[in-house]
């Protein structure tokens, strides 16, 4: 395991969807139910997580979504459907206690979203996040997405610090390969769209199954 100097000042990435939030649940029926009006095949959970993808033009090709008639009525439902099912929402267990900590210790901290800002602003009324972040990148901020490095090199930017400084945590193989390619740390998490077997292929620094690991991560293994 590489060395860290834990005495440089770190900023947190944080990828939302899936790392923060769980919407999982939400993602899968409107993409599924979508397909199904569509008369285009439809997925099971698990194969809906592995192909799952920050890039979402190339998401979307890999369901099979790819006129802009499509693309419209997949919009339009999802808009729909975040006012009516957001109640599938919901934060991770303690990951509200991470954020708390992180900022009661003067760390800033941005986001860095491949999701909509219609959909970022759900969140934020929902919960009350949007508090613990200087920073807010979300899709139509960036003209490209995870895996390229773009969004964490304007999000770091943007904050001030090196990209050697940032501490990015995330939940999808390509936002690990972003974190990577800046030489940020990246902490893998297992919660949400992708699984251990998938993280663990983008090599992060660390990879944390809960969040009390990601709790030690943090404090004990980075000393935040």
């Amino acid at each position: 395991m590489p060395r860290y100097n834990l005495k440089r000042k770190f900023c947190f990435l944080w990828d939302v969807d899936g790392t923060i939030v769980d919407s999982k649940e939400f993602a899968y029926s409107v993409y599924n139910d979508v397909l199904k009006i569509l008369g285009k095949q439809t997925f099971t959970s698990k194969e809906f997580s592995e192909f799952f993808s920050s890039d979402y033009q190339l998401h979307l090709s890999r369901l099979g979504i790819k006129s802009e008639k499509e693309i419209n009525f997949l919009v339009n439902t999802w808009n729909q459907r975040l006012l009516t099912d957001k109640h599938k929402f919901r934060l991770h267990n303690s990951i509200l206690d991470i954020l708390r900590h992180l900022n009661e210790n003067s760390y800033e901290m941005g986001i860095v979203s491949s999701t909509s800002k219609l959909q970022l602003q759900v969140y934020f009324d929902m919960f009350k996040i949007d508090r613990f972040f200087k920073v807010i990148i979300a899709r139509e901020d960036v003209d490209e997405q995870k895996p390229s490095p773009k969004p964490f090199l304007v999000a770091a930017e943007k904050l001030g610090y090196s990209p050697k400084n940032c501490i990015v945590i995330d939940d999808m193989e390509d936002g690990i390969k972003a974190a990577k390619k800046i030489g940020a740390i990246a902490i893998g998490v297992t919660w949400g769209f992708h699984t251990y077997e998938k993280i663990s292929k983008a090599n992060p620094d660390f990879i944390a199954t809960n969040t009390n690991d990601l709790k030690k991560i943090i404090t004990k293994k980075l000393g935040c």
